[in-house]
């Protein structure tokens, strides 16, 4: 369902460059588009990096789902990309998108995020993230529902990786940006493997020379990917054309 009120559309122009070694558009493609458009949006609207900043909170990606509907690659072109944001639930605002094309939906996704106070990075309270997030909000929603699954390691998962974090993975906020994560899960992937569907839970933030240990398994056509440093930092549910 797309919005009828209080939303961004964007043309996208799709490049060689948006494509991953399956040939389709790459779900770290998606991923940048919707951080991009959401930035946008939230400026647009009032509250933006700049207003955050100045009342010294950040805005946090706390968990995405993204669902690829039909694979495309650099011979679409472009498309029309849709974000609207929802009423927020408590400590937590949810943002919707769209990708369509001539009146077909390309991809679909829903995200939830929250405000942190910059200093101590604890979220603030619901009354300050509702002073802070308001405007004509929209009702609908978006064909992906917000459920995601809750994942815990145990002894079926097998370390694939470790990484250590350098400059090239930081945001302006000097923690691993989101997209970044994106990479994480899909280098556990074989490199012909296509996404359909993805799910992604940012737990705990990863600073510059943190390192992290990626563990994955695999069950009826999904991979199950758990990232640690110490403690969970972020966990992955992918599933696979």
């Amino acid at each position: 369902m797309l919005p009828s009120k209080t939303y961004l559309q964007q043309n996208i122009p799709v490049r060689q460059g948006d494509c991953d070694a399956s040939g389709c558009v790459s779900l770290h493609a998606v991923a940048r588009w919707l951080q991009d458009a959401a930035s946008e949006h939230a400026e647009r609207l009032g509250f933006g990096w700049d207003s955050l900043d100045a009342a010294g909170c950040l805005w946090v990606l706390s968990k995405l789902k993204i669902r690829l509907d039909i694979p495309f690659a650099a011979d679409t072109a472009d498309f029309t990309l849709y974000t609207w944001p929802l009423r927020p639930a408590r400590f937590f605002a949810e943002r919707c998108f769209a990708g369509v094309k001539e009146d077909r939906t390309l991809f679909s996704a829903t995200s939830l995020w929250t405000v942190i106070d910059r200093n101590t990075r604890r979220i603030v309270s619901a009354d300050k993230l509702n002073s802070i997030y308001r405007c004509d909000f929209d009702d609908a929603h978006c064909d992906v529902t917000a459920d995601f699954v809750r994942l815990r390691r145990d002894e079926s998962y097998v370390q694939c990786y470790t990484k250590t974090v350098r400059r090239s993975d930081l945001d302006v906020n000097g923690h691993v940006n989101n997209t970044n994560y994106v990479n994480y899960a899909l280098d556990v992937l074989q490199p012909g493997e296509r996404v359909t569907e993805a799910e992604i839970v940012f737990q705990k933030e990863l600073l510059f020379g943190d390192t992290v240990t990626v563990y994955a398994k695999r069950e009826s056509g999904k991979v199950y990917v758990i990232g640690e440093r110490d403690e969970t930092c972020f966990t992955a549910v992918l599933t696979i054309a």
